[in-house]
């Protein structure tokens, strides 16, 4: 017959497996806040503190890549899905920091040339979709947050874009994180793998092609 303090063990590590299965969020055991974090500014803070409830919500990666047809503003599909300009776009959102569907929509109209909407055959702004594609945001970074040439000066908040399939088209973004593993800060992103929401050592898995810091 097993004693109380066993049984109380059980318990506790059937309850810790559980919440962590659940909650669809690569855990990093081996991360630690870092001082970098006290000396963000108010605006940094916004972002990291967006990227981080986006994190906590969880959202599995949608694999069917399919156009949806949403609100405007403040539109978004089913959140318990996305894909990882979804991570970025829900992340500005909840920390108050701007509406990129909105923001979009008013710059690709008023500068639609700017965009590189030939790529998919646009000769209109979407709101539908516009918000939700890599390169369309890469250019509004570009144009309304500070372009950080050294990638060695990475700080939490930063927007990071890379060109995974190195084609010379980017095609995934994340935030970084103020959470360190293997002395790199980490990356909030949603990418096919692991297939949700994660907190991950990957900010130099791939060829970075932006890389942004609000002002």
């Amino acid at each position: 017959m097993l004693n109380i303090f066993t049984l109380i063990l059980l318990i506790l590590f059937a309850c810790k497996n559980q919440d962590t299965k659940n909650t669809g969020i690569k855990v990093l055991s081996d991360s630690v806040k870092t001082k970098e974090t006290l000396n963000l500014s108010e605006n940094q803070r916004k972002v990291l503190a967006g990227a981080k409830k986006t994190l906590r919500d969880g959202a599995e990666y949608d694999m069917s890549m399919a156009y949806y047809s949403i609100g405007f503003p403040n539109g978004d599909i089913d959140n318990s899905i996305g894909v990882c300009t979804d991570v970025v776009v829900r992340a500005l959102r909840l920390g108050e920091v701007c509406d990129l569907q909105s923001e979009l929509n008013k710059d690709i109209k008023k500068n639609f040339s700017d965009y590189p909407m030939k790529r998919w055959g646009a000769k209109k702004a979407d709101s539908n979709i516009d918000h939700r594609r890599v390169m369309n945001l890469e250019v509004w970074f570009a144009k309304n947050w500070e372009t950080i040439e050294d990638n060695e000066n990475v700080m939490p908040g930063d927007i990071i874009v890379w060109d995974m399939n190195q084609d010379g088209y980017s095609d995934h973004i994340g935030i970084v994180s103020d959470n360190k593993l293997n002395g790199r800060f980490t990356v909030i992103h949603n990418h096919p793998d692991p297939g949700y929401i994660a907190d991950e050592d990957k900010i130099y898995k791939w060829e970075i092609t932006g890389h942004y810091r609000i002002k």
